[in-house]
């Protein structure tokens, strides 16, 4: 992308850099596609692929569609416009509204969506790449980021909330529209995989693990599991945790503590972007007046050990069927 774009973008209303030395962009892999070697390679090399316009464009569209109305129907969106625009009822109107940036729910029973992330050209890719018969996980995480400030993503790593399995896995993450830079689409910090001080710290944690030795953390997990209930958030707020998920809360700070630039694309519907569990990433602040709708699903071989949170009709996720303890 245009770096001159770039240096616009904010991150809870702050520049996210100053200068082109701050971003990059990311490096397109179609040329590869054909050649497994070589997208190991770029893999290893730089812990992600991005695939341009690589999916069936009128088939995200379709999913699109399909998510857009339902917001139309929980009367999120601007009626004086189609369904499909995506824009946004004024905050008066949506005040109070099931809303959030995270909205798992509209993933489920979508044949639409389904179509794009668990048939065709994803799963033909990841076949090929993995060198085996792949499978996806069941849960899908699904966001909707609202316009304005404060709703960009937290600097984090995937493998906190799904290394229970194989760490040969890999995150797809796909705009069911164009998403240009204004829209804050994904950024991922450059080399971070590669980070080995952040992979044996923060990268070996996981935010299911409590310290069942600290303070009344085994009465409080075990009387939820008895009432087949999830913690409220007093009650998860009286737990030691292994981990809280987000290496940060400032994707500004987390640059210039780590290095590295972050990297971003003018996003068009239809690409597709993987990466690997330890690349840090983050999004931007969405400066349009439209909802940034995202697809993150997950992909291994299906030969290998698989994180049970996220598998099955009714998987645990991080619910209390999902908590374990650990000596701390």
């Amino acid at each position: 992308m245009e770096m001159e774009k770039a240096l616009k973008l904010t991150y809870q209303g702050e520049p996210l850099g100053h200068s082109s030395d701050d971003f990059g962009g990311l490096r397109k892999s179609n040329d590869a596609i054909d050649d497994r070697d070589e997208l190991h390679r770029r893999m290893t090399e730089n812990g992600y692929l991005f695939l341009k316009n690589y999916l069936n464009r009128d088939e995200v569209l379709a999913a699109r569609q399909e998510v857009m109305d339902r917001l139309m129907g929980a009367g999120v969106l601007d009626e004086r416009y189609p369904a499909i625009d995506g824009i946004a009822a004024s905050k008066k109107k949506i005040d109070g509204r099931a809303t959030g940036s995270f909205m798992p729910l509209l993933a489920r029973n979508n044949p639409p969506l389904d179509k794009v992330i668990h048939e065709g050209p994803i799963m033909s890719f990841f076949d090929f790449f993995l060198g085996g018969t792949a499978r996806y996980f069941d849960y899908t995480w699904f966001r909707v980021k609202q316009p304005g400030l404060h709703t960009a993503t937290n600097p984090h790593c995937d493998i906190v909330y799904m290394g229970r399995g194989t760490k040969n896995l890999y995150t797809a993450w796909i705009p069911y529209g164009d998403v240009p830079s204004y829209m804050g689409g994904l950024m991922l910090l450059e080399n971070s995989h590669k980070l080995h001080d952040l992979k044996a710290s923060y990268g070996s944690t996981d935010v299911d693990l409590y310290c069942e030795n600290k303070d009344d953390a085994q009465e409080i997990i075990e009387r939820a599991r008895a009432e087949g209930r999830n913690l409220t958030n007093q009650e998860r707020s009286a737990v030691k945790w292994n981990s809280t998920g987000s290496y940060s809360s400032n994707a500004i700070a987390t640059r210039k503590e780590l290095g590295g630039r972050w990297l971003v694309s003018e996003y068009e519907m239809g690409d597709l972007l993987i990466f690997s569990m330890y690349t840090l990433h983050s999004s931007s602040d969405n400066h349009s007046k439209q909802y940034r709708i995202s697809s993150d699903t997950r992909y291994q071989l299906a030969a290998d050990p698989v994180d049970e949170r996220w598998i099955g009709d009714d998987p645990p996720a991080h619910g209390i069927r999902a908590k374990r303890g650990m000596v701390c």
